[in-house]
């Protein structure tokens, strides 16, 4: 019991690290139409065009608000998709830090030579200008 107590504590990783990538990973397009203290309003890829997405869970980490995508592998139809973010703690000027995350990986557990460093490859999503239209 011990051991594993111990073993885990080894595994847990220490920090995290941001990778910045310009493509999406599943051809998914995301932008975001709109966003408040209840809810971030997305568009997700165009008219026509099937979407594998089954939902996204909001997270803040550090000063981002983070979208994590659940892919499955039948497309759906809605285009638009509202998040909830009210029970969230969000920080100060979070609009500016909307990320969409597309990955994440922490070294497996037998890699005990590895540095334990959590990483996430995140797309920055920027709000429209107030005078544009969704």
């Amino acid at each position: 019991m011990i051991a594993c107590i111990a073993l885990a504590g080894c595994t847990t990783p220490k920090r995290t690290r941001f990778v910045d990538v310009q493509s999406t990973v599943y051809g998914t397009k995301i932008a975001v139409i709109d966003a408040d203290e209840a809810v971030v309003r997305l568009r997700v890829s165009g008219p026509n065009e099937p979407v594998f997405l089954a939902m996204v869970e909001p997270r803040v980490i550090a000063d981002g608000l983070y979208l994590f995508p659940s892919y499955i592998n039948k497309p759906v139809v809605s285009e638009r998709l509202e998040v909830p973010v009210v029970e969230l703690d969000l920080p100060a000027e979070w609009r500016d830090r909307i990320f969409w995350v597309e990955g994440e990986s922490v070294p497996r557990w037998f890699q005990v030579f590895r540095e334990r460093v959590r990483t996430i490859e995140r797309r920055h999503l920027e709000l429209p200008d107030a005078h544009e239209s969704s």
